[in-house]
């Protein structure tokens, strides 16, 4: 292989694992804290379908919302406090708020507060 190709190799290479990096601390900058309520995504191993997840999540006596285009997530809701810790209690591994959920908006809209606040938005 031509060392230009190697070159153009590698520089994909560090983009895709900086993004990689990036979104996963994205990912785990959204997830809600123990104590949190209210109409969440709960998101399961991979592997889980359908049925398996809709049966763990009603187990934290959620209401059911609504099943989501991923078979290892469903999107439930409940006033309860401590509903994010019940719902990582009967497997899921992240819990979420639920939002336009589209792969976090793919325009960059995570539900993260703002970095800086203090700058204004135009539009």
């Amino acid at each position: 292989m031509a060392a230009p190709h190697r070159l153009a190799l590698g520089f994909v290479a560090a983009v895709l694992l900086l993004w990689a990096g990036l979104f996963g601390w994205t990912l785990q900058r959204a997830a809600l804290p123990p104590e949190a309520s209210g109409r969440v995504v709960a998101v399961y191993p991979f592997g889980w379908d359908t049925l398996a997840v809709t049966a763990a999540a009603t187990q934290t006596e959620a209401r059911l919302v609504r099943q989501t285009w991923l078979p290892n997530a469903v999107e439930v809701a409940s006033d309860e406090a401590g509903f994010a810790a019940r719902l990582r209690d009967s497997g899921a591994i992240a819990v979420y708020r639920a939002q336009p959920f589209t792969l976090f908006t793919l325009a960059g809209c995570t539900g993260l507060p703002p970095v800086f606040p203090s700058l204004r938005r135009f539009g």
